[in-house]
C-alpha cells in the first residue's frame, strides 16, 4: 500500500513542475512584492491593511484614445466599503481614480505612491463617499482615509 502523504507530494510537485512550465512568476515579482512590503511597514508599521476582492476587470475604452484598460477594486472591513475604479491609458502612462466610501462619508483621502518617487497625492471625499484623482502616473499605490471618528482606512498596494 502507498503512502497517502508521499502521493500527494507527488501531486503537488508535478502541480508546480507544470505551474513553472506553463505560467512562471513574471520576473522582479517577488522583489516587488518584498519593496512594497517593507515600504508599507516603514510608512506605518501599525497599519492594519483591509481586504481587497477583484470586483471586475476588463480592457475598454477609457478616454478618447485606445490602448487603455479599467478595474474595479472593493476593500473591505470593519464596516466600511472602498469602492475604487481605475482606468489607464497605457499609451499616455496615465491614470484616473474614482472612489467611493460606503457607507458615505467625507474626509481626507491620501493616494501614497510604493516605490519610485514615494509621491503622495492629496484629496477629499465629499459627503456623499466619492472622490477623485483624475490625472495620476501609473505605478503601485495604497488609497488611507481618515474617517470622521480618527478611524483609519488603508488598502493594501495595487497597481495602475
Amino acid at each position: 500500500m502507498t503512502d497517502p502523504h508521499l502521493q500527494d507530494e507527488q501531486l503537488f510537485a508535478e502541480v508546480r513542475r507544470a505551474t513553472d512550465a506553463i505560467d512562471p512568476v513574471p520576473d522582479g515579482m517577488v522583489e516587488r512584492m518584498v519593496a512594497v512590503t517593507r515600504d508599507i511597514a516603514d510608512h506605518d508599521p501599525d497599519l492594519e491593511l483591509q481586504m481587497l476582492l477583484v470586483v471586475e476587470r476588463f480592457a475598454e475604452l477609457v478616454g478618447t484614445r485606445g490602448g487603455a484598460r479599467s478595474y474595479t477594486l472593493r476593500f473591505g472591513g470593519e464596516g466600511i466599503d472602498l469602492l475604487v475604479r481605475v482606468g489607464v491609458s497605457e499609451e499616455e502612462g496615465r491614470a484616473r481614480l474614482d472612489g467611493w466610501v460606503v457607507p458615505a462619508a467625507s474626509g481626507p483621502v491620501q493616494i501614497h505612491e510604493v516605490g519610485g518617487d514615494g509621491r503622495t497625492f492629496e484629496g477629499m471625499a465629499a459627503d456623499t463617499g466619492r472622490f477623485e484623482f483624475p490625472d495620476l502616473p501609473t505605478g503601485f499605490y495604497r488609497v488611507s482615509l481618515k474617517l470622521a471618528d480618527e478611524q483609519t482606512f488603508g488598502t493594501p498596494a495595487f497597481e495602475i
